[in-house]
This record gives C-alpha cells, structure tokens and sequence, in this order.
C-alpha cells in the first residue's frame, strides 16, 4: 500500500508548496464561485456572526479556512 506521500507527484508538491506560501503572506487571487452544501444551523450563525461584526458571512467563511489551513 502506498502513502499519501508516495502518491503526489514533485509538481504538486511545488504547487502546494507555493500555495501555502501565499496563503501565508496574506495574498489573495481573483475569487472564484463555488457551490457548498453546509447545515442550515452552521449557515444561521455564520449569518448572526457576519451581522453582529457587519461583515458578510462569505468573509467570514474565508477567515475560518484560512485559519484553519494556517494551524497545521
């Protein structure tokens, strides 16, 4: 049985690599739209959370993934 290691290939490596480098410095690229199915509690508080800070909630999910990728 092969590890997860063996399976990715030294491109993919580079690429997430540089990926997490950005992630790092804070860069962001353009914004791409995509389709996510959360529960509808999770999306409720996501949504009270957004106005009470008067953001909009998508910022907030953004913040949440970046923070979770940036604690590994």
């Amino acid at each position: 049985m092969k590890t997860r290691e063996e399976n990715i290939t030294p491109e993919e490596a580079l690429t997430f690599l540089e990926n997490m480098r950005t992630l790092n410095q804070k860069i962001d690229g353009p914004k791409k739209m995509i389709s996510i199915r959360i529960p509808e509690n999770l999306l409720k508080a996501l949504k009270s959370k957004a106005k009470f800070e008067n953001k909009k909630y998508q910022n907030i999910i953004v913040e949440y993934i970046r923070k979770g990728l940036s604690s590994d």
